[in-house]
């Protein structure tokens, strides 16, 4: 609780604040406004992105089509092919159906996530001609294509801070005080930086001042871009940024009343503008902290505990932790509505993650393309691609081929590619069946031609044996139900299962392995669609995988 003398000083600082448009800490706390919720019961959406299988993009590292050593727009279009062609018939493509962009506004820096201009393109890249010609002939493939949007803060040379700095017309878009408050960021990390004598708050460092969101027209400034890239330019949708920290309360910079009511008056926009919108957001919290994100805030949230929970299983040998974590995840969210992913752009690589083990990574690679959600893969990642921390080294070039600078440019590439090109790289691997592409192709393909790996409901399957991992997906509008197993384990395993009780109708069951396309054994389902038993005419290889068909008898 405030004291008298503080509350007088506060008085005093908001006096000063109306004359010269400076603020203190406990002022910014007071004014810190909880817009009006509104009713988004009536609110409409179309979740295309249920079918979707996406693929992040960091465009400086994919492909340079002009030989500067910096990949472009360009050379992505030069690439859809190999991301998928398009053709349902083929499969030499990898088959994704969505991509992900990594910053592509103009920025100071390497990695975008400071943007100095929010209606153009980083001139590394390309043009808007350029990414108009990407975006349609990613739609004419099937794909569709969203974007990175950095929302909760700008460059320090965005001409927006450049006037508020200056105290000029834009002083209210940032959040400044005359002094400098005595708290720092949730990681320890200096908050307040010192400009023109005053001080910005700015989360993630001095180059990043935060926006101010109590200040309407930044909010009315956010929308329209929003409404340009979508209207205009025809992007699907937007991966946004730091959404957990949008609207501080004084020190409490996370997660607070007023960030979650701003994002549940930006859905209502969102479906207004269109019910094909797709937010996803990156709130880097538990599972229980990014459920009100995904209450109509944002269509969909990355899951971020469920990435460690596939990590983890796969290198402990061991389901409990990942099944428990997916129990959590079912019961807390509206079905399949968060992304999945291994590792992203911040985080080290899976491969390392992995100790460079293939049939660690291939495994990891079934669990993340036969669970509920929408799946993201890291580009490189189907190949093997390494990297650890600092930042630049999980982003390197894309590995093509074996020959110099990994195929990714025909000059000098802005970073040297990772050590490992020449053994792991996209030529090899299409020619060999397996490999951990093949492997990629084949569970992606599967998935994109099997509904209940989309959209099904999860029935967590019991086992005595703690390192098989299975469960049933089915569709109230399809007869058929799969059943999915993934062993742990690196040594052989049988099928020891048991379910309470199912959907399943009782009577015998075929088992179909979808993979190799041949009839392995049968199951038998009791009363209320209970399965006991083993099934030990249905060997699990080590670290290995079936998806079957359950065809009644």
């Amino acid at each position: 609780m405030k004291n008298n003398l503080l509350n007088i000083t506060c008085f005093f600082c908001l006096l000063l604040f109306n004359q010269c448009g400076k603020e203190s800490p406990s002022t910014q706390e007071e004014r810190t406004e909880t817009p009006e919720e509104i009713d988004i019961s009536s609110i409409s959406t179309d979740p295309w992105w249920d079918d979707a299988v996406f693929y992040e993009i960091f465009v400086r590292s994919f492909y340079d089509s002009d030989g500067d050593g910096i990949g472009d727009l360009r050379g992505i279009i030069e690439k859809l092919d190999y991301l998928n062609d398009g053709n349902p018939n083929t499969t030499n493509d990898l088959g994704v159906t969505g991509l992900w962009l990594m910053p592509i506004f103009p920025s100071p820096s390497y990695h975008g996530y400071d943007v100095t201009d929010y209606r153009d393109i980083n001139p590394d890249y390309g043009t808007m001609a350029d990414f108009r010609a990407l975006v349609e002939a990613a739609h004419a493939r099937g794909i569709k294509v969203i974007i990175d949007f950095v929302g909760n803060h700008t460059s320090d040379q965005h001409p927006w801070f450049q006037s508020s700095a200056a105290n000029t017309a834009k002083r209210d878009w940032y959040l400044w005080n005359t002094f400098k408050p005595d708290y720092r960021g949730p990681w320890g990390q200096e908050v307040w930086h010192e400009r023109n004598n005053n001080y910005y708050y700015g989360i993630f460092w001095g180059g990043m001042p935060d926006l101010n969101y109590n200040t309407p027209a930044v909010t009315n400034e956010i929308k329209e871009i929003v409404r340009y890239w979508y209207n205009d330019i025809g992007v699907d949708g937007f991966r946004i940024d730091a959404v957990k920290h949008w609207i501080e309360a004084g020190s409490q910079q996370e997660n607070t009343t007023a960030t979650l009511s701003w994002w549940r008056n930006f859905f209502a926009f969102q479906k207004e503008i269109s019910p094909r919108l797709m937010t996803v957001g990156e709130a880097w919290t538990s599972t229980r902290n990014i459920a009100p994100y995904s209450d109509h805030r944002l269509d969909y949230c990355f899951e971020f505990d469920l990435s460690y929970a596939i990590i983890d299983a796969v290198n402990n040998q061991n389901a409990s932790g990942l099944s428990s974590k997916l129990n959590e995840i079912v019961a807390t969210y509206e079905a399949g509505q968060y992304g999945s992913f291994l590792t992203n752009h911040d985080q080290d690589r899976s491969f390392n993650r992995f100790g460079l083990n293939i049939p660690k990574a291939k495994l990891a690679a079934s669990i993340l393309l036969s669970l509920p959600g929408v799946p993201y893969l890291y580009y490189g990642e189907e190949i093997g691609m390494t990297g650890q921390k600092p930042d630049e080294n999980i982003r390197k070039p894309m590995q093509w081929s074996a020959d110099p600078q990994a195929g990714f440019t025909t000059g000098q590439a802005w970073q040297a590619p990772s050590s490992n090109f020449a053994s792991f790289n996209v030529a090899d691997q299409l020619t060999d069946e397996g490999s951990l592409l093949s492997h990629y192709k084949k569970w992606i393909q599967m998935r994109n031609a099997i509904g209940q790996l989309r959209t099904g409901e999860i029935t967590m399957v019991n086992s005595s044996a703690s390192s098989v991992f299975s469960f049933l997906r089915k569709t109230n509008n399809e007869a058929q139900s799969y059943l999915v197993v993934h062993n742990l384990a690196q040594a052989r395993n049988d099928l020891p299962i048991s379910l309470g009780s199912s959907a399943l109708a009782e009577g015998s069951y075929a088992l179909f392995d979808v993979l190799s396309n041949t009839s392995i054994g049968q199951l038998n389902v009791g009363p209320n669609g209970a399965i006991q038993g083993t099934a030990e005419e249905v060997p699990l290889e080590a670290f290995g995988s079936y998806v079957l068909r359950l065809d009644a008898q």
